[in-house]
């Protein structure tokens, strides 16, 4: 798999395509290609300074020397930066991860997310020492909750629901989900226990309508709000009092 995946990075392909071409996480092949880098990365590290076919053998040593050092110089300033490192598809790439801990999450469609995360060094190192195991042994999971018309710090949630992830796993497309729903995604880990641990969570995130506006889940509270069959909003855990309800009733 690693022979195959470093074939296809030098014709050109980028990760992703190869993860399309070999129908395999895009987290598996990024740790493939990652891990076949730093294994020649000393080996790259050592540049040897090309010799021009000098057809002037009566420089000097003194100026040849000179130009060495200088060429050697100049090799070592565009290795120092991670920005400089240039593919072969002929543009310079952006490095695979930025070592921090995020999870973003992007509306695909009413019924999908496209959700990417990652992990910092720091965090994996402490879990491993926290459950004595090492990070690519401890068991991924996945947890989708609901929490429309709620507060998401509160802690309360309509419903969950919680899947385990394969190995080098960091993206997903979440499906299907409903529209016009609030949702939070959470990244995280299975305890000895069997419990789901989150470390990385999304802000909510609201999925768009299926149908015409005015139709839909928030339709009745609203309606409720406007003939003052309640007293107070029910969806003051979501909407600011200045909302387009003083104008609705």
């Amino acid at each position: 798999m690693e022979e195959k995946i470093v074939s296809l990075k030098q014709q050109g392909f980028t990760l992703k395509q190869i993860a399309a071409e070999l129908d395999v996480p895009i987290g598996k092949v990024q740790y493939a290609w990652r891990k076949w880098r730093n294994q020649h990365q000393e080996s790259e590290d050592v540049i040897p300074v090309k010799q021009k076919s000098d057809k002037k053998k009566e420089k000097t040593s003194v100026t040849a020397s000179h130009k060495q050092v200088a060429s050697a110089k100049e090799s070592v300033d565009v290795k120092a930066s991670p920005l400089l490192e240039k593919g072969p598809e002929g543009y310079w790439q952006l490095p695979d991860r930025y070592n921090v801990d995020f999870l973003h999450a992007v509306v695909q469609s009413p019924n999908s997310v496209y959700v990417c995360w990652e992990v910092s060094d720091l965090v994996k190192k402490t879990l491993e020492l926290q459950f004595m195991r090492r990070w690519e042994e401890l068991p991924k999971a996945f947890r989708i909750l609901d929490v429309t018309l709620l507060d998401y710090a509160s802690g309360h949630t309509n419903r969950s629901y919680t899947f385990d992830l394969p190995e080098m796993t960091n993206s997903w497309f979440v499906r299907p989900l409903d529209p016009n729903t609030t949702y939070v995604f959470e990244f995280g880990i299975r305890t000895m226990e069997g419990e789901f641990l989150p470390i990385a969570a999304s802000t909510p995130l609201d999925t768009p309508r299926a149908e015409p506006a005015g139709v839909g889940r928030f339709a009745e509270p609203v309606r409720r709000w406007q003939y003052g069959e309640v007293d107070s909003p029910e969806l003051l855990d979501t909407l600011p009092k200045y909302a387009a309800y003083r104008f609705v009733r």
